[in-house]
């Protein structure tokens, strides 16, 4: 870890008005609002951010992991921007800040991202589609999330990335490298902005029983295409730890948080999961 990271996290760690939550060899967690956290941190500090905060539908869930009020109107977008404000505050010069939304608040979020980091620092939306149970009566089936890509300054990290793209036939094309997996024939193409990656299910392996839950092999892409091994990753809504296992794999730093201490409690043990 360089002098930069180190400064970053002691600098938290030392604040007396946080409580340490799990920590790792790699990473830190903290029993705290998003904002607590994100203010503690100091300036440019951060070379990647994900965000998965609370979508603002106004209804109030409860769960066994937790029981929390989602903000709603324009009360939850006061909120959501001053979390936005703070998250460029910390990115540094080569960071990059990655939203998650649903079909509610991305439009919203987007007008807000636009005055915070500028319209041309906008580098992707991406589409996150995934096939779930239901069959709406009034409306076609809502099957993907929207997360908005902005880069702190034209330095971002950006490492280009492929994927595998299925194929039924050979076609025979001389200039086409075709290869086969277990899976059956593929090719290797360059990633677009509309990611095809399950969504959770219950009786997998992976699953931690967290509602909202996000697949590992997301925020490894996410980690893979805007940071590189070394790097501050941070996620100021813990939920499940999916990104502190995803950076804890992958040899990034990172520091997360959560008001919820169950969430801490499942991501402390999928990351004991992951070192054993």
């Amino acid at each position: 870890m360089d002098q930069k990271l180190k400064i970053g996290l002691r600098s938290v760690a030392q604040s007396p008005s946080l409580q340490p939550g799990k920590d790792t060899v790699r990473g830190l967690a903290y029993h705290l609002p998003a904002e607590v956290l994100l203010a503690a941190l100091p300036v440019g500090s951060v070379d990647l951010l994900y965000a998965d905060p609370p979508f603002g539908t106004g209804r109030q869930k409860v769960s066994r992991t937790g029981r929390y009020d989602d903000p709603g109107g324009e009360a939850y977008f006061r909120w959501l921007e001053g979390i936005l404000q703070a998250g460029h505050r910390v990115l540094s010069d080569k960071g990059s800040l990655f939203i998650h939304l649903d079909w509610r608040a991305a439009p919203y979020a987007r007008i807000i991202l636009d005055r915070i980091f500028g319209v041309s620092r906008l580098v992707n939306e991406i589409i996150w589609a995934y096939r779930t149970g239901g069959v709406p009566r009034r409306h076609l089936a809502r099957k993907h999330d929207t997360i908005l890509y902005y880069a702190k300054t034209d330095g971002y990290t950006f490492n280009r990335s492929t994927e595998r793209s299925r194929l039924r036939h050979h076609y025979g094309f001389s200039n086409v490298k075709i290869e086969r997996d277990s899976e059956g024939l593929y090719r290797e193409t360059y990633l677009r902005d509309v990611w095809e990656i399950p969504a959770l299910r219950g009786n997998q392996s992976e699953a931690s029983g967290y509602p909202t839950q996000k697949p590992l092999a997301l925020l490894k892409r996410i980690l893979q295409i805007a940071s590189d091994p070394g790097d501050l990753i941070c996620d100021p809504f813990c939920g499940s730890g999916t990104t502190a296992v995803a950076a804890e794999s992958s040899q990034r730093y990172w520091i997360t948080c959560d008001i919820s201490k169950k969430a801490l409690a499942i991501t402390g043990k999928r990351l004991a999961a992951e070192s054993s």
